[in-house]
């Protein structure tokens, strides 16, 4: 077992532009493994190789969750670490399909009020296209993720 920093990137899913709100999955939950233990549907996999179970992702969200209400996590900008570019106005488990933004049951999905104008700009430029988390995970090597 091995413990790394990494990131997982999700293309926003729709834009809100009356209420500066971007909303998509942050994170999509493996369902079924194939035989060696790997994901069957690559689109689970994230740009690292890695991915989640859906308990996995699930706990990912709920601790996200606590640290928001905590104040010890917020929005950044391309993993700068530093707040001020959004208020995350909902992250949930999807309960159900969610077809308008192509979450599955189990996926996590958020929508942020983009509050910085720059970024605001840069999404509506196309510069900015998706969601990106960064946190530590336990890695089992002998699996190639989870």
């Amino acid at each position: 077992m091995e413990i790394i920093k990494t990131t997982a990137s999700v293309p926003i899913q729709k834009v809100d532009a009356e209420n500066r709100t971007i909303i998509g999955v942050v994170y999509k939950a493996t369902k079924e493994l194939d035989e060696n233990g790997k994901p069957k549907s690559k689109d689970t996999v994230d740009t690292h190789g890695n991915w989640a179970t859906e308990a996995e992702v699930k706990k990912a969200c709920h601790n996200f969750n606590k640290k928001l209400l905590s104040g010890k996590a917020g929005v950044d900008k391309q993993h700068n670490d530093k707040p001020g570019y959004g208020i995350v106005v909902e992250s949930y488990i999807a309960m159900a399909d969610i077809p308008e933004i192509k979450a599955a049951k189990g996926d996590w999905v958020a929508a942020v009020e983009v509050t910085d104008s720059v970024c605001w700009d840069q999404i509506q430029k196309g510069e900015i296209e998706g969601f990106s988390i960064g946190g530590t995970a336990k890695i089992d090597t002998e699996k190639g993720g989870e």
